[in-house]
């Protein structure tokens, strides 16, 4: 490990640097994946600027695809798309350089907490090449882990910092509220700060300057605290979230589950294997439930040794509770939709890397390190080998000569012990972090596109119902329909009140022309929600066909009245419109559509023909050519252009 302090900061930045480019390049050639689609790509919110104020009201909620208010990371996808519009690379790029940002701030943040280089070198390399990290890391949906850890890491480093300061309200105390600010509008977890930095004082910190710093310091991070909490539940609340209930409508089943989902997280710490991009945990309903009791057992045993550490080691201590803490809003106590992700570890394995690298680092990790080195005064040893010399001539032994020998051997034996361990760190280290890496850059494969994902994901969580929906629906865009059909169908037999499944299971049947069977399943999934805007719009689509214009027109309107910026609903209310020779209101509704989707190209084909039948030759010529700047080849388009060049 000496060759780490060898080595000056800024090499072993461009080392962290270069290791995190390494591991996560493969993942810049990756497609959009999971929720990308909703996000990013159909997302017409973040394609222009002009929809930035709608960041600070209620209309968020409609527009951005966010269940909960994180404008931060909404920014950062109008910025990206400023830059790449809907080129994947630059997404997953901004990604990859948050990830290797968030790295070189643990290592300073580390340096403060450890103050030794080696020790925060190793935990700041655990952190870059973790597999369980490659899930927030790759979905670019779920940013926000990434951004929100981005921002707590430089609050808390900065108030680090503060203490070091003479004066009681500086610029980098500031700085630190700030960045606390954008880390909890970044992601909900980031609200565990203030409990981090009283725990650190509590743990690091002398009783007096605690209570300056309780005096001083503290009301600016309880008053971001509040402000959060005023507009997260209740000026910029979002009433979905409401409707979200505990594992089997039980506190108690909850609490079973629950410690079920916390040992397993710590599982995936020490063996970050078998990785699934939807997890699905069985809902325990007894004490008595083996799984339960295995779960207890071990976080029984982590507590047991936070409890003795707290005696032997404060950083140590501080390690092992860093984990529990972070994750305290993401284990149910507040129901939330998903239980459990990978993506939620992102600022919790923190202290499972400042755990790795204190054992890998630490001499005393063994106990027979513990006993303390005596040192020997040569003056007196020197006097004592001269009597001793002078005794021997006498025929008398030197008792101080017997003493030295034995601790001179026990000096020895513990230097052998410490190579021996130094050894074994240095190996099982290299060991972990090759391990580490190659299954991070064979996860990031898995992501490469939604095919590869669902179908590794359905193998690995065989319980899975959104695996299989998301499969289904990739069969149906193939023309695989049967194939598609037994997945939906599958998918339901796990979950049968799954609105997305009921509705895909209908698409797929009026693409294989059951159209009874399609309106059954609009049908279902319009009774579990009545507001579900998918299901009205594709049942309107049902009626269009079959010629029940007023039906279809009711169902356009009640898709439009529950989702205002759903295009497809626009669109095909549009076309309707003009079926029943309703030409300037299939105007209207065919420039809402453009207004969500400004690359809408049949959007931009129904009001070129709207405009031809009602007689606007030069706004529909105008309307062809956008169709055709977006696809040439498009036939129908190429028609109306010929046949309105030659009446004009």
């Amino acid at each position: 490990m000496r060759i780490i302090d060898k080595l000056n900061r800024y090499s072993l930045l461009l080392i962290l640097v270069t290791t995190s480019h390494l591991v996560y390049v493969n993942s810049l050639s990756n497609q959009f994946t999971y929720d990308d689609e909703f996000t990013i790509v159909s997302n017409y919110f973040i394609k222009s600027w002009s929809h930035l104020p709608s960041l600070f009201t209620k209309e968020y909620f409609e527009y951005s695809g966010e269940l909960s208010y994180r404008p931060v990371v909404t920014l950062s996808y109008f910025i990206d798309y400023t830059l790449w519009q809907l080129n994947p690379f630059g997404f997953h790029l901004t990604n990859l350089v948050l990830h290797t940002l968030n790295t070189v701030l643990l290592f300073f943040l580390f340096m403060q907490f450890f103050n030794r280089r080696t020790a925060s070198f190793i935990a700041a390399l655990i952190f870059c090449c973790h597999p369980v990290l490659s899930e927030a890391v790759n979905a670019i949906s779920y940013r926000e882990d990434l951004l929100g850890a981005t921002f707590f890491i430089a609050a808390f480093f900065l108030y680090l910092n503060v203490n070091m300061e003479q004066r009681r309200y500086t610029p980098v105390y500031f700085a630190s509220i700030v960045c606390y600010l954008f880390s909890v509008f970044s992601k909900e977890m980031a609200i565990t700060l203030p409990l981090f930095i009283f725990l650190y004082d509590l743990i690091f910190t002398g009783k007096t300057n605690r209570s300056s710093k309780l005096i001083h310091y503290y009301p600016g991070y309880i008053f971001v605290s509040a402000f959060y909490f005023v507009i997260r539940f209740l000026i910029l609340h979002n009433p979905i979230e409401s409707h979200v209930s505990y594992p089997g409508d039980s506190i108690f089943v909850n609490f079973l589950t629950m410690s079920k989902v916390l040992a397993s997280y710590i599982k995936l710490f020490f063996f970050p294997f078998n990785l699934c991009a939807d997890y699905v945990i069985p809902n325990s309903h007894s004490l008595l439930d083996p799984s339960f009791i295995l779960s207890s057992l071990l976080l029984s045993s982590v507590i047991i040794i936070a409890y003795r550490l707290f005696f032997y080691s404060k950083i140590a201590f501080f390690s092992v509770v860093w984990p529990f803490i972070s994750l305290l809003p993401v284990l149910n106590i507040v129901p939330i939709e998903n239980i459990m992700a990978e993506r939620y570890l992102y600022l919790s394995i923190v202290g499972f890397c400042m755990v790795g690298s204190t054992v890998l680092t630490h001499r005393n990790t063994f106990r027979f390190f513990n006993e303390p080195y005596k040192a020997h005064d040569g003056c007196n040893q020197m006097q004592n080998k001269d009597q001793g010399s002078e005794d021997r001539g006498q025929g008398v032994r030197n008792p101080a000569a017997d003493q030295w020998i034995p601790s001179f051997t026990k000096i020895l034996v513990r230097n052998r012990r410490f190579l021996l361990w130094n050894a074994v760190a240095i190996i099982v280290l290299i060991l972990a972090l090759i391990i580490f890496s190659i299954t991070t850059i064979r996860r990031n494969f898995i992501w490469i596109n939604q095919t590869i994902l669902w179908t590794s994901t359905a193998k690995a969580s065989q319980n899975s119902f959104k695996a299989h929906n998301n499969l289904g629906n990739i069969y149906r865009d193939a023309g695989r329909l049967d194939e598609a059909i037994a997945e939906l169908k599958h998918a339901l037999k796990l979950y049968d009140n799954y609105i997305d499944a009921h509705n895909n299971l209908g698409v797929t049947y009026r693409k294989k022309g059951m159209r009874i069977e399609a309106i059954s399943e609009y049908q279902r999934a319009l009774r579990l929600n009545p507001r579900y805007p998918y299901a009205h719009n594709n049942l309107g689509v049902l009626y269009a066909k079959s010629d029940l214009l007023d039906l279809a027109i009711t169902e356009f309107k009640n898709a439009i009245s529950n989702k205002p910026d759903y295009f497809d609903a626009h669109n095909n209310l549009g076309a309707t419109y003009m079926k029943k020779g309703f030409y300037e209101k299939a105007i209207d509704e065919c420039l809402e559509a453009i207004k969500y989707h400004d690359r809408y190209k049949d959007a931009y084909y129904n009001l070129s023909v709207a405009y031809f039948n009602n007689r606007q030759l030069d706004k529909a010529l105008e309307a062809c050519k956008m169709v055709l700047s977006i696809d040439p080849n498009h036939h129908n388009a190429r028609e109306i252009y010929n046949l309105i060049c030659e009446q004009k």
